[in-house]
């Protein structure tokens, strides 16, 4: 919607009043004056150097039809032509002619390329006016454009051109001190789908065209599917209000089966509600704040989606905090399982890097920040049944049965870059233990490759039960180790279901 906002409505709304009157003046000057008469108001409305094909008048029925047009804002030509179009064709009626209305025009191949605010071209003289018949009087009915494109041109070098193809555009009730009506369907390139506007857009700004005002709603589908990586159908709401140059947005997406096609997981219905702005001069977007619900997760985003030049789409560049992420779903999410691998509540605090590109998702993503893992529970019996004997002989307390069911608690520092997390501090923690690690771990494979301590309060010979308790006795000193009773170095590798954690003896010997 930037794009259009800032391009398509602002030049045709000069544009069609300046057909319309021309069209009036039709009604009795000669044609050779009728074509001089639309350059002369095209150049001085729009400060622009104006090429024009042939204009010929229609009395059965009343029309004026025009040939080639082509405008040059400000002389310029380090820059496409702002407007260049096949021809265009206004509808008239004698009875309109007198009180300067025009019933209808039809634009045919069209295509805008609005130029940044500030330029290096030449800039040529033109008049403020000249008393000639196209001010405010003028109204125009009805226009309609189809299959028209539209560039918006960044005031920053470094930043591609924003393409729109607009596939049908109608406004209404068209005059100079006056907001006029629209509706438009605009195919958006990624993901691919329809966005359909309507609302005001107007009175028009001549000393400031940047400060027009415009406001409306719209509605959004699209196919994420055309996004390597993501799956699910995008449906989306909002509205809009502001000016040219800063447009207010609000709005909320649904997407009931969204799904990272890369991974094994299961889908999940994602929902959000955002408040933005939007740059119609450089077609970035500052996201204030958008609210994402994913299953039953919550959570909050702050960033900006931004284009880079030379490289298709946006990036978008985002801060992710939650307080309340449900860790059994979002395990789910990411990998294939029957049942939940753990239960428990994640707290979020992510920088969040999507560049733009052709590949998968995960391959582009990075991520960095922390996770902390509250009333962490495992679903497998096994694995629960490990955390709590590690529990047990933690506390010194080995054959305590009282201890059962034990939650814990995880946390990370980590990245994430081309599909593989790095974890710069993982720790685990129950009752009586604390597990530290560093490494790295394969998304999709499902290859770890961790090395780190394990710490426990009790003393090595308190960990067992029976004889075994004696024959340790004497190496309690060996392993009292930075704090713990217990202290040894430890290597886990293999993938997430077949994991081999091993004691490696020289490191924990080696350590003071």
């Amino acid at each position: 919607m930037r794009a259009l906002t800032r391009g398509i409505f602002a030049v045709l709304f000069i544009l069609v009043l300046s057909i319309a009157s021309a069209a009036v003046y039709a009604g009795w000057q000669a044609e050779p004056r009728v074509h001089a008469y639309i350059v002369r108001l095209l150049s001085t409305s729009l400060e622009s150097e104006i090429e024009l094909g042939s204009a010929t008048i229609t009395w059965f029925p009343p029309g004026l039809h025009a040939g080639q047009l082509i405008v040059r804002h400000h002389g310029r030509t380090d820059v496409p032509p702002l407007i260049t179009l096949t021809s265009f064709d206004a509808d008239l009626s004698l009875r309109n002619l007198w009180n300067r209305t025009v019933d209808h025009v039809r634009v045919q191949g069209l295509e805008i390329n609005i130029p940044p605010r500030v330029g290096s071209g030449p800039r040529i003289p033109h008049p403020k006016g000249d008393g000639t018949p196209g001010g405010s009087g003028i109204v125009i009915r009805q226009l309609t454009a189809q299959n028209a494109r539209l560039a918006v041109i960044p005031r920053d070098r470094k930043k591609n051109s924003r393409v729109w193809d607009v596939r049908t555009l109608v406004m209404r009730d068209i005059q100079r001190q006056h907001p006029a009506t629209f509706e438009a369907a605009l195919s958006n390139p990624i993901p691919y789908g329809l966005i359909e506007s309507k609302g005001q857009f107007g009175p028009w700004n001549s000393d400031e065209p940047g400060d027009t005002p415009i406001g409306g709603d719209y509605v959004f589908a699209a196919d994420l599917g055309t996004i390597k990586g993501l799956a699910g159908s995008v449906d989306a709401t909002g509205t809009m209000q502001g000016i040219l140059e800063s447009i207010e947005t609000q709005g909320q997406t649904s997407t009931d089966e969204f799904r990272l096609t890369s991974l094994d997981g299961q889908s999940l219905p994602l929902k959000t509600k955002y408040s933005a702005i939007v740059d119609g001069t450089k077609g970035d977007v500052e996201l204030r704040d958008v609210e994402v619900t994913l299953g039953r997760s919550l959570l909050h985003a702050r960033g900006v989606i931004e284009g880079t030049k030379g490289i298709r789409g946006k990036r978008v560049v985002l801060n992710v905090t939650s307080k309340a992420m449900d860790l059994s779903e979002t395990l789910r999410f990411v990998m294939k399982a029957t049942k939940p691998l753990a239960t428990g509540t994640l707290i979020v605090d992510t920088a969040f890097d999507l560049p733009q590109g052709e590949t998968d998702v995960i391959d582009r993503l990075e991520l960095g920040g922390s996770v902390r893992a509250q009333n962490l529970q495992f679903m497998d019996d096994a694995i629960q049944n490990q955390v709590d004997t590690l529990s047990r002989r933690g506390q010194g307390r080995p054959k305590d049965q009282s201890i059962d069911a034990v939650p814990s608690r995880a946390f990370s520092r980590f990245t994430f870059s081309n599909g593989r997390f790095t974890f710069k501090e993982l720790r685990f923690d129950v009752e009586g233990a604390t597990i530290a690690l560093t490494g790295t771990y394969a998304l999709r494979r499902k290859v770890m490759d961790l090395t780190g301590t394990v710490k426990l309060d009790a003393s090595a010979s308190q960990t067992l039960t029976g004889y075994k308790t004696w024959l340790l006795k004497p190496f309690d000193s060996l392993f009292r180790k930075r704090g713990a009773g217990t202290f040894f170095a430890v290597k886990v590798e293999g993938t997430a279901d077949n994991p081999h954690v091993g004691i490696d003896l020289k490191r924990t010997l080696k350590s003071k």
